[in-house]
């Protein structure tokens, strides 16, 4: 018996159950982090906030993100009426969220959807982690390097977010799921969950592109090409579905914004936001130390990206800059989530580096 508890097996089931639950508090600080800032929009912005997403009143585009909010609807639905009664008396007792944070605002005829939603977005967050740990693997061959990376940018993410919503967490789950199966040759897969990708946020019509330069290491060119735009037509036709169903909500199919980026330019106050992540009061947005710090991680392992990488972050540039400049809000590092996955690869390389620095010594 005392053999059992030193043979390799055990060892490494043991080691795997060590890094779930390092992996799980992780991820419950980053989801804190997250959720502390505004909650699911509830009292910051009606326009996308958790009842008017849950009514169907939002805002077009945000009304078109519904993945994750009808998922939370049809596990209610399939749920026994006596079970949904006792789930819902047993949230309002426990009183979870509400008592730990002050911007939640959850109404008893959608307490058990907001509830499943919250765990979704933790659950989505979680498991990222262990799709970004691959991630580092990949590009470095070291398992610690990518338990660090993946540890790192779980922290860094909220800061990123600022004025999240919660089909962000959907959305880096995708975006890092379908790096790794391009990166494996696994075209069929990534057909199959791009509408649901879609679906959840539309900018995965162009994420889809940027997986080319993956691809082709698998196969050839022409297949890969196919594979891209056959799935970015998928995303697209779940775009105009949703865009038709929700063609009598207010606002537009995008938001115009490039002239207030023009005016924030050269306000100094938009380039210093302030806030207090972790209970510490640091700026977000295109802060001169935060766009610093990104432009010196760039610089400092671009040479030694694989080139596949570099094309994929250059796709990724070609495709953001644009739809940041011209339709998303001002000051948000957000709204470039098509680049988190290639800021993954650039910050496990910068680990990777610091380690051999530090052995070296």
């Amino acid at each position: 018996m005392i053999h059992f508890f030193y043979s390799p097996a055990m060892k490494n089931a043991m080691n795997k159950i060590l890094l779930i639950f390092i992996f799980y508090v992780v991820a419950a600080a980053s989801f804190n982090g997250l959720f502390v800032v505004n909650a699911f929009m509830d009292s910051h912005d009606p326009r996308r906030s958790f009842q008017a997403m849950y009514d169907d009143t939002a805002y077009k585009p945000f009304i078109y993100r519904q993945l994750m909010m009808e998922t939370a609807k049809k596990i209610r639905e399939i749920l026994p009426e006596e079970t949904q009664t006792i789930l819902t008396q047993e949230f309002k007792n426990i009183d979870l969220i509400k008592r730990q944070y002050a911007r939640a605002k959850i109404e008893e005829r959608f307490v058990i959807e907001y509830h499943i939603l919250y765990f979704m977005c933790f659950g989505c967050i979680f498991l990222s982690m262990f799709l970004w740990r691959q991630i580092g693997i990949e590009i470095t061959g070291s398992k610690y390097v990518g338990t660090i990376t993946a540890c790192a940018f779980a922290i860094i993410f909220p800061m990123f977010e600022w004025l999240w919503v919660y089909y962000d967490c959907g959305e880096i789950l995708f975006c890092s799921a379908a790096v790794l199966l391009a990166i494996r040759g696994n075209w069929l897969v990534i057909i199959l969950i791009s509408p649901i990708a879609a679906y959840n946020k539309e900018s995965f019509l162009f994420f889809v592109l940027t997986l080319y330069p993956f691809l082709i290491l698998k196969m050839e060119k022409k297949k890969a090409a196919a594979t891209v735009i056959f799935s970015a037509i998928l995303c697209g036709v779940v775009y105009l579905y949703t865009s038709s169903i929700y063609a009598s909500n207010i606002g537009g199919n995008t938001e115009w914004h490039f002239y207030e980026h023009l005016n924030d330019f050269f306000i100094l106050d938009s380039w210093k936001l302030p806030y207090p992540f972790y209970g510490v009061w640091w700026y977000v947005g295109f802060f001169i130390p935060n766009t610093f710090m990104l432009a010196w991680l760039a610089k400092c392992t671009w040479k030694k990206l694989p080139e596949h990488w570099k094309n994929h972050i250059k796709f990724a540039l070609i495709f953001n800059v644009p739809l940041f400049v011209l339709f998303c809000q001002p000051n948000e590092i957000r709204n470039f989530s098509l680049l988190y996955v290639g800021f993954i690869a650039m910050l496990s390389i910068f680990i990777k580096e610091e380690i051999n620095i530090e052995q070296k010594k």
